[in-house]
């Protein structure tokens, strides 16, 4: 890890199956080969220091919970090799949430929780990524509970991934919130101005070479909103593709031109700023609605209407609800969106939605796939 200022690189690698990982669910693939960590991302580089590495089972269960797309996943996998690094005998088992819950559904119908047991208690180190994925399987979190109690007790590593802390999220077992808060956890941030400035000038060769440093720099000034890594490649290829337009246009290729393609002229700008503006990491309420009903295969009209039917209220109940946590608006102005409800009705959907959640698995991958979006 080198510093530049306040920014820390955190190099990447991936871990392959090699003899010792007993199973392994891939991270996704490599964005830039760093992890650019500004100060909001402060706690990430000491986490991956010399010496918290050679100590992680002391602070062990780790939690990294933040956003979708903050590099939980990537940096857990690479907390992981780091530490079997120097050990290369240590087992690992890599595994997410959905494919815990899979395993010892197997293990149970196929009378084998010897080799559920095996592969989960009998490891070195335990990743489990998005343990979201358990709220709605009861049985699922009992049984890590044990395999969480037995490995402090035989100082095994247990790292975690969730979007937010377990203990702050409805649906999770008393129990495991209570044995996950033991550990350390470890807040992820989307990059800041500074961490922005430098992913997107790693990502720019890749995207468009014609780009001159002040293009991205400009580029970077008018980002307002907070994306992700993966957002910002977005924003750029958006970009780039209005800046190849407007030269085909134009009968100038960019390529062909570089003295004229690094730097945006007042009518890119003014597109650059249009294109940040739209790529707002934040929903609107009618950006919501819209999702909700395109997922419920609703109308507008039908959602927020005066319908009872019981698929209607449902997803009425989770579009309150997104627009509740995503939003600033009060359940009042959130009312005037479904005819002009009451803050006491969409107080009361909300509440029931949540409760929902912890026993409709349907409507949680619902819930999961639009905030992640």
């Amino acid at each position: 890890m080198t510093n530049t200022q306040q920014l820390a690189t955190i190099d990447l690698s991936r871990i392959h199956m090699r003899r010792g990982v007993q199973q392994m669910i891939s991270p996704p693939a490599l964005l830039i080969p760093q992890f650019i960590a500004g100060e909001e991302n402060a706690a990430v580089e000491e986490l991956f220091c010399g010496l918290s590495i050679e100590r992680l089972v002391e602070q062990s269960p780790i939690i990294l919970f933040g956003p979708n797309a903050t590099g939980k996943t990537i940096l857990a996998h690479e907390l992981m090799g780091r530490w079997c690094r120097d050990q290369n005998d240590r087992k690992l088992t890599l595994t997410s949430g959905t494919e815990f819950g899979r395993a010892l559904q197997r293990g149970i119908k196929a009378d084998d929780m010897d080799r559920f047991r095996q592969i989960h208690r009998q490891c070195d180190g335990l990743l489990v990524d998005n343990l979201h994925e358990l709220i709605t399987k009861p049985a699922a979190q009992s049984e890590l509970v044990l395999i969480l109690k037995e490995a402090q007790e035989s100082s095994r590593l247990i790292v975690i991934t969730a979007p937010e802390l377990p203990r702050l999220r409805t649906g999770y077992h008393p129990a495991l919130q209570s044995v996950l808060s033991s550990g350390l956890s470890v807040p992820l941030k989307c990059p800041g101005p500074e961490a922005r400035l430098v992913i997107a000038e790693t990502l720019a060769p890749q995207i468009a070479p014609e780009l001159d440093r002040e293009s991205i720099h400009k580029f970077c000034s008018r980002i307002q909103d907070t994306p992700s890594a993966l957002q910002i490649k977005g924003l750029l290829n958006r970009w780039t593709l209005h800046l190849h337009t407007e030269s085909q246009i134009k009968n100038v290729h960019p390529k062909n031109n570089p003295s004229k393609g690094g730097l945006p002229k007042q009518s890119s700008i003014k597109q650059m700023e249009k294109i940040v503006g739209a790529g707002s990491t934040k929903p609107s309420c009618k950006d919501l609605l819209k999702v909700v009903a395109k997922e419920f295969q609703l109308t507008l009209d039908a959602l927020t209407g005066p319908s009872r039917k019981s698929g209607v209220v449902r997803a009425r109940g989770l579009a309150m609800l997104l627009m509740r946590q995503l939003t600033d608006e009060s359940f009042e102005a959130i009312g005037a969106h479904f005819s002009g409800r009451d803050h006491t009705t969409v107080m009361h959907a909300c509440k029931k939605t949540e409760e929902s959640l912890n026993q409709d698995s349907e409507l949680h991958r619902i819930y999961d796939r639009i905030r992640q979006k």
